[in-house]
């Protein structure tokens, strides 16, 4: 346990002293002045930020939504308490702990048995809370390889011939390479055996695939929308990107995030996102303007939410009855082992 904190610890300071050393390079080389960041930031109109704003929330209701569908239906949990448990696990996670956000999320969404449905323990909550995860990381990685290989076959110096062979090689190679890779992983690491028995404990919690389909739909509409924001900002600044563009520049951005650094991943998230977006042929400065306030949006969003929740609490959308998903008859418990 202790080699493995110290491997931890290693990993993230040197992370830190390669970004250091990027971002040393990065200002030698490129001359990134005050002014041009100024004049980047005073582009974008209070009717854009407030409508931007309004984005942002319709993002966090399919985040919210995606996570009440994959509840079971005979413990008849509320979108409101959903909502709850989602945005106050995002909250603790970005400025607290990640891995605090995900215990808060399993406390909260447990509940005792009473007249609106069953009792939902502590191994079930994980289940469900695993199951939205690797749902949302799996749909943006699909959406992501969709993205690149479009952009690969959509270049106009590629030739029809060899825009078949991309897709009939690509699309089979990528599929064959993650499959080996998962089980290069699985036979290597205990851990992630173990993480792949709670995957499959998440799977039986959830039968019906009506629910999971439901779940698909809206992780879509998660993504789609979070393209839309980043879009708007893109536009704000005078440039347009396509959407396998954007989700590419999202895709990156979640791939520098994989090693947490500070609190809120500030400074990395920003790194991350203009890196990629500068990769897409977005000026330097508007670059960082655009991942910075994409960030911001994704961080204060979350008390603007809570703070509706509190101070409106009548006005959450009633959607017990919006899904036709059938009740089950009660399962056994699933129990971690």
């Amino acid at each position: 346990m202790k080699k493995f904190g110290k491997k931890k610890t290693f990993v993230r300071l040197l992370v830190l002293f390669c970004m250091g050393l990027g971002l040393v390079f990065l200002f030698q080389k490129i001359n990134l002045q005050g002014r041009d960041l100024l004049d980047a930031f005073q582009r974008f109109s209070l009717e854009s930020l407030l409508l931007m704003l309004g984005v942002t929330l319709v993002q966090m209701a399919f985040q919210v939504t995606r996570l009440w569908v994959l509840c079971p239906r005979a413990a008849g949990v509320s979108w409101a308490q959903a909502a709850n448990t989602y945005i106050s696990g995002q909250f603790i996670g970005n400025f607290v702990l990640s891995q605090a956000g995900h215990a808060v999320k399993i406390a909260l969404l447990r509940k005792e048995k009473d007249t609106k449905g069953r009792k939902i323990d502590a191994a079930e909550a994980t289940a469900v809370i695993l199951v939205d995860k690797v749902l949302d990381v799996g749909i943006l990685v699909t959406l992501a390889v969709l993205s690149a290989l479009q952009v690969s076959v959509g270049l106009p110096q590629v030739d029809w011939w060899e825009k078949g062979i991309i897709l009939l090689i690509g699309v089979p190679f990528l599929g064959v390479a993650l499959w080996a890779l998962l089980q290069r992983l699985r036979q290597r690491f205990p851990k992630l055996r173990q993480w792949f028995r709670k995957f499959k404990a998440g799977l039986a919690v959830i039968r019906n695939p009506i629910q999971i389909r439901n779940a698909a739909v809206m992780d879509l509409g998660d993504w789609f929308t979070e393209c839309l924001l980043l879009q708007m900002l893109c536009m704000a600044q005078g440039h347009v990107l396509s959407l396998p563009q954007l989700l590419i520049c999202l895709f990156i951005l979640n791939l520098g995030l994989t090693v947490p650094t500070t609190m809120a991943n500030l400074g990395t998230y920003e790194a991350a996102l203009a890196f990629s977006l500068n990769g897409m042929g977005v000026p330097l400065a508007p670059s960082v303007v655009i991942a910075t306030m994409f960030h911001a949006y994704q961080l204060f969003g979350l008390p603007v939410w809570m703070l509706g929740q509190k101070l409106g609490p009548n006005v959450s959308p009633k959607l017990d009855s919006a899904l036709p998903i059938p009740i089950p008859q009660e399962r056994p418990k699933v129990t971690s082992k």
